[in-house]
């Protein structure tokens, strides 16, 4: 049986050109298919143009990024007392400072969070992330120690180890934080998808987004002018991080659009 996560590696925006180029680059020798060949390394070229030289990305994820707006300044709630940051990825070297220890999206969660908590006198930060390497301490325990040497207590600090994905992150989360209300802080692209995990779990997030890439370059109330000006500037940046935005994309998208056949959102 076909793996579902290489499918769906297959199936994505690189996977799809890979595949393309080759293909199309064994069946260039092959004289009976060789048009065929050609065509593929063709189609897959134009679409890797197409990947790095037109916003694509950023619009994609410029819907996902709208669906909160940034958290300024936390709810004035005395029952509020809870900042749950969700990880990415991470893992422990002892050769080198915690603060290489952790990917650039984590970092982005665990600032927005401790920013909260600065503003919440009495506050807790909840990490939620368990071990993705054999040998390694959690994520979560890597995230502690980054922001308690960042000057937060570690009397301040609540660890969730169990959970490898966004659902396991919620229903461990879920045993810490109950039915109160918590403020929730993940990448704004991925906010979506958790916030929908929390609410079928009958869980209160208020939506805290961090890691927000796209929509500062086109805020709510821009002018169509000033919206197609943008648009198309990006066409003179071409830009290989591109690809890794689609890939983001396509994941939040497909993790999503797979939660709902599951009923987890």
């Amino acid at each position: 049986m076909l793996n579902p996560t290489l499918l769906s590696e297959v199936l994505s925006p690189v996977g799809i050109v890979v595949v393309l180029l080759i293909a199309g680059i064994l069946l260039h020798f092959m004289r009976k298919h060789s048009r065929l060949g050609h065509r593929l390394l063709i189609s897959g070229a134009v679409l890797f143009l197409v990947f790095i030289f037109t916003p694509l990305s950023e619009l994609l994820i410029l819907k996902l990024e709208r669906q909160f707006p940034p958290m300024l300044v936390p709810p004035a709630s005395p029952k509020m007392d809870r900042i749950v940051v969700l990880s990415g990825y991470g893992e422990e070297n002892p050769a080198f400072p915690v603060t290489s220890s952790v990917t650039e999206e984590t970092v982005y969660c665990m600032a927005e969070g401790v920013r909260l908590y600065r503003l919440m006198p009495g506050a807790k930060l909840v990490f939620s992330g368990g071990v993705l390497r054999k040998g390694d301490k959690s994520v979560a325990g890597i995230m502690a120690d980054f922001v308690q040497q960042m000057g937060v207590p570690r009397q301040d600090i609540f660890l969730e180890e169990n959970s490898l994905d966004t659902y396991q992150n919620m229903v461990e989360v879920k045993k810490l934080v109950g039915a109160s209300p918590f403020i929730l802080v993940t990448s704004a692209s991925h906010l979506r998808r958790a916030v929908g995990v929390a609410r079928k779990l009958e869980m209160n997030p208020w939506p805290a987004p961090a890691f927000i890439r796209t929509s500062q370059h086109y805020p709510l109330g821009t002018r169509v002018i000033e919206y197609v000006g943008t648009f198309f500037m990006h066409f003179r940046h071409p830009s290989y991080e591109r690809l890794s935005a689609l890939q983001r994309a396509y994941h939040e998208y497909m993790g999503y659009l797979w939660y709902r056949v599951r009923g987890r959102v």
